[in-house]
């Protein structure tokens, strides 16, 4: 066997136990600012040793899901997108805190930034890659989960085009937000607008227009199952205006 392949390794029960304290948070039953039970009786409640529910709380806190002082127990911290950029696995919790409107905002004044600059940066070879993407959609897919892997491979070709890594790194998972419902809403026409707002900012980009790069993937966020409208309901009414203003 290679050296330079690890064999895979079996989930420890630390392991284990992180992630049932993960799918209890996830689940909703604990909540920002709420306390898990003391350490020995979690260790009771699954039947594991302390040394094993310490270890996991240790891990926990690492990550910034909780934090642990002496006297007072540990309590569940209220989830940072940050953290996301560095522990995808923390995904699902963290898109049940923030709310997908939050995160959806986010996307759309990043990818805005985005196109500008990849407007004045990108290369032809960037282009070609965004153009590879978008004949792979024709004709546009009518299967929602493929149309959503396409639709990352060309957003996160268009994030290359900007040059800039961190701008990179901060959309690539916002990209796998899913919203409820979406798939529902997913016909042919929302396939085929969708692919021509991504031929649309690809046209601009090439052009070397800044600011029709950017106005056409405001555009593009009105489009499609999760465009902005759909999150109305979720909105306050100054962030309802603000959105149909955009």
């Amino acid at each position: 066997m290679d050296e330079g392949w690890s064999k895979p390794v079996a989930l420890t029960l630390s392991d284990q136990v992180s992630r049932k304290i993960l799918a209890r948070i996830a689940a909703g039953d604990l909540k920002p600012g709420d306390q898990l039970p003391s350490q020995r009786d979690l260790a009771q409640r699954l039947d594991v040793g302390l040394a094993v529910v310490r270890e996991a709380i240790q891990r926990l806190e690492a990550l910034g899901v909780v934090t642990a002082e002496h006297g007072s127990g540990t309590v569940v911290c209220a989830m940072r997108w940050s953290a996301l950029i560095h522990n995808p696995s923390l995904f699902e919790l963290a898109v049940r805190q923030i709310g997908v409107r939050h995160l959806w905002e986010a996307r759309r004044l990043i990818e805005g930034q985005i196109a500008r600059l990849a407007a004045e940066r990108a290369t032809p070879d960037d282009i070609a890659a965004m153009q590879a993407v978008i004949a792979r959609a024709d004709p546009p897919p009518l299967d929602y989960g493929q149309s959503q892997d396409l639709n990352r491979d060309f957003h996160l070709a268009l994030a290359r085009a900007a040059q800039n890594p961190v701008l990179e790194d901060q959309v690539a998972p916002l990209l796998d937000v899913r919203m409820k419902g979406a798939a529902e809403r997913f016909d042919a026409v929302v396939a085929a607008r969708t692919w021509e707002a991504h031929r649309a900012i690809v046209a601009a980009v090439a052009s070397g227009d800044a600011g029709a790069a950017e106005a056409a993937m405001v555009a593009h966020f009105h489009i499609g199952p999760i465009a902005l409208e759909a999150l109305a309901d979720d909105m306050t009414p100054g962030a309802r205006r603000r959105a149909s203003a955009d």
